[in-house]
């Protein structure tokens, strides 16, 4: 498969603002009634994006920092300034990442520049540490975030990404030397700007991506993605959405798939989930219906009707668990990380329906093991088993 990025538009939540969204990748726009993910405004400093039926509100009040972009799980959120340019690896210095408010010639030389590193997500910064080569990455601190409008009083707003990142390159075998890291480096407070700058004279965005961002109809973000190691978005049957990449889940894939390429490192497996079904499934398919990424699918084999699992794509996002009719479904996060489980390396089967005709009505109906009534007659038959033993003990 190739690992050429292929570029990503999103419709403007507000015209003349860069933030963008692309519909199909959002949870609560896929699912209104069911899907519970409000990550982009429990993040959000100002509180400027709410989550309303129909859609996304944006308010004035939004400073354009992309920590909305960055905590989304589908990377449905984009903002001009976040798509990481290749670095030059022939230097041996530290890949130093700054933000805009800082002077661009304050920033080290070779550095990276983006509107804000709380918008750096986990797998914004392993792309950034799998284009650096052998260089070490380093995300500077300039001691303005508490005062800053896009930081607030927990200081770096970066920490929480960055942790994430590094417990990932951890588990993969990577040593001290390898990971990213927090460097202090303060500047003097008056030199912050109130605001983060306009895009303009930044390298990040070229002239006509930057003019196209300012366009209310036009595309609000270019972005870069690239499709997951050896997997692909695969097509189910009977259900009105489409299944979508995360995006988010593509970039830490790729990137840990580039830093562990030599090797010497192996993905992690605690990166990972794992979905068990249970003898209550009644092949409601509705868990199918509602993943979206597509991790679930049903697939038609004959006679039969099988429920796979790839674990490539989960996003662990619990909407199949939660709108499982029958409780029947149990995701486990992180379920391969276990001492004794081994990660599969293609999707799994977690159950299968025979088509077959009930006994007592003649029906056809997709039935469990041997089962020989559908679920209307067997659940006729338990009712009237109970009023027998409720009426004579």
């Amino acid at each position: 498969m190739s690992n050429t990025p292929s570029p990503l538009k999103y419709r403007p939540l507000r015209p003349q603002h860069p933030l963008g969204i692309i519909d199909d990748a959002c949870l609560p726009l896929r699912a209104p009634r069911y899907a519970s993910c409000r990550a982009c405004e429990d993040v959000c400093p100002p509180r400027a994006i709410h989550v309303e039926d129909g859609g996304l509100r944006l308010d004035e009040s939004c400073v354009a920092c992309g920590r909305c972009a960055a905590a989304c799980p589908m990377g449905a959120l984009g903002l001009p300034g976040f798509t990481m340019p290749e670095p030059a690896q022939e230097k041996r210095s530290p890949l130093a990442v700054d933000c805009w408010k800082v002077p661009a010639k304050l920033t080290p030389e070779h550095g990276m520049r983006v509107p804000c590193l709380g918008g750096l997500s986990t797998g914004r910064i392993l792309e950034i540490l799998a284009g650096a080569g052998n260089r070490p990455v380093e995300l500077l601190d300039r001691g303005w975030c508490v005062g800053c409008s896009a930081g607030g009083p927990d200081g770096h707003p970066s920490r929480t990404a960055l942790k994430r990142a590094c417990d990932l390159l951890e588990a993969a075998g990577a040593g001290p030397d390898w990971l990213p890291r927090l460097r202090d480096q303060h500047l003097p407070a008056n030199l912050m700007p109130a605001a983060i700058p306009a895009a303009v004279g930044e390298a990040t965005l070229s002239r006509r991506s930057f003019f196209s961002a300012l366009t209310a109809k036009a595309a609000v973000a270019v972005d870069r993605i690239r499709p997951l190691p050896g997997g692909e978005v695969r097509r189910r049957r009977g259900f009105e959405r489409e299944p979508v990449l995360s995006r988010e889940r593509a970039r830490v894939l790729w990137a840990l798939d580039r830093i562990t390429e030599g090797g010497w490192l192996s993905p992690p497996s605690g990166l990972f989930h794992r979905v068990d079904v249970n003898a209550n499934c009644a092949n409601h398919q509705v868990c199918a219906s509602i993943c979206p990424t597509g991790a679930l699918a049903v697939y038609e084999q004959g006679q039969r009707s099988e429920l796979m699992f790839d674990t490539t794509l989960c996003i662990a996002c619990g909407e199949c668990q939660s709108t499982c009719p029958s409780a029947a479904l149990q995701l486990l996060p992180n379920g391969y990380a276990a001492p004794g489980e081994s990660l599969p390396d293609r999707p799994t089967l977690l159950v299968t329906f025979a088509e077959r005709s009930c006994v007592e009505c003649g029906r056809n109906f997709a039935g469990l093991g041997e089962e020989s009534l559908c679920p209307q007659c067997r659940k006729r038959r338990n009712l009237a088993s109970s009023a027998f033993r409720t009426l004579f003990g």
